[in-house]
């Protein structure tokens, strides 16, 4: 059986009564062809009217860049497949890249690619900009980032990594020492914290604790390193990390775990102890996903503008990708706290 013949620009030109070349330019939306309504009107009713799919690498041949922008998660850890944050930044990038015609193409990079991948995929054309998640890193690992902006190639990260470098970042430190004051504020003395395992390695996530601890010894109370028991991401591990906690004399009367997942397994644990939440132990998260406002009790948590870091982000790239130049290099989203029932006040 013969497979159907895919339709051509020449077909769509046809019905549509204009050259290929004016099908070509409303396609592509090449507005300085100065291509009237009307004929913009039947060029797109032709197409599809005959199913017409245009040919990526044409089209790149024709705008001569890439339709595709490339989300590079550097040195992704387990995080990113958990819970939320990779679904919420898509989301938004492609709200606002779709509407120019671009597809978001997500590429993971180990440690031993960062020197190649970011020049290649903008040098080669692979990609018409790039966005990457890359946190605190070392000089060598940021050079391949530094070498491309100062070429003039489209880069846009989603932390604060260097003066030259664009960015939108979300406040997170804010966030951290706002639900913990919050949480001292409520009359609690003995707060646990479980962090991310990768505190001892990474000096983003290490500095999260950093401000913790800084809140605690700001508002008079003792810094009890026994409370700090870290946990990876899921809520298994938050589970073992809140037992470990509430195994101490005197134990923790809150703890405020890094992320949603982690709480949801201190949740558990406390109720494993036969206790109650909030009356014996209240609960905090961090990330404000979808569930921690359905969980038993609902989750006192920290919201982070996602969304709205990928759409900004991706605002930032399309300047940059039509040669413009944005009015800001660097952006930074607030948190929100989010009051639920968990921590013991009113929502």
């Amino acid at each position: 059986m013969s497979r159907p013949r895919k339709v051509t620009s020449r077909q769509v030109a046809s019905l549509a009564g204009v050259s290929q070349t004016t099908v070509s330019f409303v396609l592509n939306n090449v507005e300085s062809a100065g291509i009237s309504e009307e004929t913009r009107q039947r060029v797109i009713a032709a197409a599809r009217t005959l199913n017409y799919v245009p040919d990526t690498a044409a089209q790149a041949l024709v705008r001569g860049r890439s339709s595709t922008i490339a989300l590079v998660l550097a040195r992704p850890h387990r995080q990113i497949f958990i819970d939320e944050f990779l679904p919420k930044i898509l989301t938004g990038v492609s709200e606002v890249t779709q509407q120019q015609g671009f597809r978001v193409m997500v590429e993971l990079v180990r440690a031993d690619q960062m020197h190649s991948v970011y020049s290649s995929l903008l040098r080669s054309k692979e990609a018409a900009g790039i966005i990457t998640t890359m946190g605190e890193t070392s000089a060598a690992e940021l050079q391949p980032i530094l070498d491309c902006t100062a070429a003039g190639l489209p880069l846009v990260a989603l932390n604060y990594l260097h003066p030259d470098v664009y960015s939108v970042e979300v406040d997170r430190f804010a966030g951290v020492r706002g639900i913990v004051q919050h949480l001292i504020a409520l009359g609690h003395r003995r707060i646990a914290c479980i962090p991310y395992a990768a505190i001892h390695s990474n000096p983003y996530l290490a500095k999260r604790v950093h401000i913790y601890r800084e809140t605690l010894a700001a508002a008079g109370l003792p810094v009890d390193e026994r409370l700090i028991v870290p946990g990876e991401y899921d809520p298994e591990t938050g589970y073992r990390a809140a037992l470990a906690l509430l195994d101490q004399a005197p134990r923790p009367t809150a703890i405020f775990a890094m992320n949603d997942m982690m709480a949801f397994g201190a949740l558990r644990a406390i109720r494993a102890r036969g206790w109650r939440v909030p009356a014996d132990v209240a609960v905090a998260g961090f990330d404000d996903v979808r569930l921690a406002a359905f969980s038993d009790p609902p989750l006192t948590t920290v919201n982070e503008p996602d969304i709205e870091q990928g759409r900004r982000a991706a605002d930032l790239l399309l300047t940059l990708i039509n040669g413009g130049v944005p009015e800001t290099r660097h952006v930074s989203l607030a948190t929100q706290l989010i009051v639920r029932q968990s921590c013991g006040a009113s929502s």
